[in-house]
């Protein structure tokens, strides 16, 4: 017992090392990200995606539920009634139960010679019920009364049913694009979060670059200063410079850490988790790729917003079919089976019946054909708001496009401006240590 308890002891003693080695794994590492590292991780654990996917699988489902309402329809219903007074009509009707042997002696004497096949039937279910009934009936056995009743029915023709089922598919396509659209935008934020974040650590590096040249021309400025060859203001006008330098380059690494964090917000990442880029922000800017891309043949119809829209175009005519068919009759089949279960009550209904019935519209003082109208009316505005994003979308191309072209030609004047400036930063420090 001793040498169980023991050995459950370093069972849970390593166990507990074990899981204290991952937590400390867990908090010291750092995820390595380039920039479809970033989008991958994104797709897969961004609480948007995910809820597109479910907005997805909703539509499938709905597909079902729409589809189902024109497959057979089983309904039951159990119902227990008691009448605590009877009325006048069944009291009445039940003291006529005395005439009723004589009656059936009467009816059965003169059947013996008519041999009526219908009256022989008629005699042979009364008698059928009379040996399954229990007893005497009294008035008390009419008061309560146990049923069952099971219904089954079938559309057979329904033009709002067919509208339904052509919406619900389009509604699964609209979703289907929803999830494209979802993951171009989220590429998109996450590339932008991705560069900024890039850019912010490119301008930690410059003004730190910046700062040390500074900091070591203050302390060369203060050596020849402490030998008497140039003023105490000099040096303080440079103390003050390199001050406002180092504040800068604090708030700028602040502001990358912001950057980080919003780049694991769009990620779906903790924002307390470790990241590191392994993309360098020259490497990204790639003149001739962007080149070719501008020269690429923009196609409005492959952008997601224009699928979306012709989406809800398609939705809008399926409206005005919808309200089409409210003119149209609608048709159903139909079986029910009543069972009572108290055979001395009075029940006057069928226990099997099969029918089909017809709904036809016939008035409706024109609120059918408003409704029609108003329908086409939205179809026609859908149209206009396609054509004018169609537009819309290629005017913000040939925007885009054109700040790209002045983004690249900024840049690569800046890079030479960067390269001059340099090369005279060079040759004055060179001058000055002659």
């Amino acid at each position: 017992m001793k040498k169980r308890f023991i050995l459950i002891l370093l069972l849970l003693g390593v166990g507990f090392a074990k899981f204290l080695n991952a937590q400390e794994t867990k908090k010291d590492s750092t995820f390595k990200l380039s920039l479809k590292d970033a989008q991958d991780y994104a797709m897969q654990n961004s609480p948007t995606m995910k809820n597109s996917n479910l907005d997805l699988e909703i539509a499938k489902k709905k597909i079902w539920e729409t589809t189902a309402i024109g497959l057979p329809q089983v309904n039951g219903k159990f119902a227990y009634s008691y009448m605590l007074t009877l009325s006048p009509t069944i009291e009445q009707f039940s003291s006529l139960s005395d005439y009723f042997v004589p009656l059936y002696a009467m009816f059965g004497a003169g059947n013996a010679q008519w041999q009526n096949p219908y009256i022989t039937h008629i005699l042979d279910s009364l008698s059928n019920a009379n040996n399954n009934s229990s007893g005497t009936t009294s008035t008390k056995d009419l008061k309560w009364g146990l049923t069952l009743d099971i219904t089954a029915s079938q559309i057979i023709f329904s033009g709002a049913y067919l509208v339904g089922l052509q919406t619900s598919k389009v509604f699964k396509s609209l979703s289907e694009i929803a999830i494209t659209k979802s993951e171009y935008d989220l590429k998109q934020n996450v590339s932008n979060a991705y560069y900024l974040v890039l850019i912010a650590e490119e301008n930690v590096k410059v003004l730190d670059s910046t700062y040390q040249n500074t900091n070591k021309l203050l302390t060369e400025l203060e050596a020849i200063n402490k030998v008497g060859l140039i003023e105490e203001t000099d040096v303080d006008q440079i103390r003050i410079t390199t001050n406002t330098i180092l504040n800068a380059l604090d708030m700028l690494k602040r502001q990358s850490e912001i950057a980080k964090n919003l780049l694991k917000f769009q990620m779906g990442m903790d924002i307390y988790a470790d990241v590191q880029l392994t993309e360098d922000i020259n490497s990204m800017i790639e003149v001739e790729r962007i080149a070719a891309m501008l020269l690429q043949k923009y196609d409005v119809k492959s952008q997601p917003d224009y699928m979306l829209i012709e989406s809800q175009e398609k939705l809008a005519g399926l409206n005005v079919k919808l309200n089409k068919s409210a003119f149209l009759p609608d048709i159903t089949a139909f079986y029910t089976h009543d069972e009572n279960f108290n055979d001395k009550a009075l029940s006057f209904t069928p226990p099997d019946m099969i029918g089909v019935g017809m709904t036809i519209p016939i008035f409706s003082s024109g609120s059918r054909i408003v409704k029609l109208k108003q329908a086409k009316l939205q179809l026609y505005k859908m149209q206009n708001t396609k054509s004018m994003l169609e537009q819309s979308l290629l005017l913000d191309y040939e925007q885009s496009k054109n700040a790209c072209l002045n983004a690249m030609d900024k840049f690569n004047t800046q890079k030479e401006t960067i390269n001059l400036s340099k090369k005279i930063y060079d040759r004055t420090l060179i001058k000055g240590h002659l």
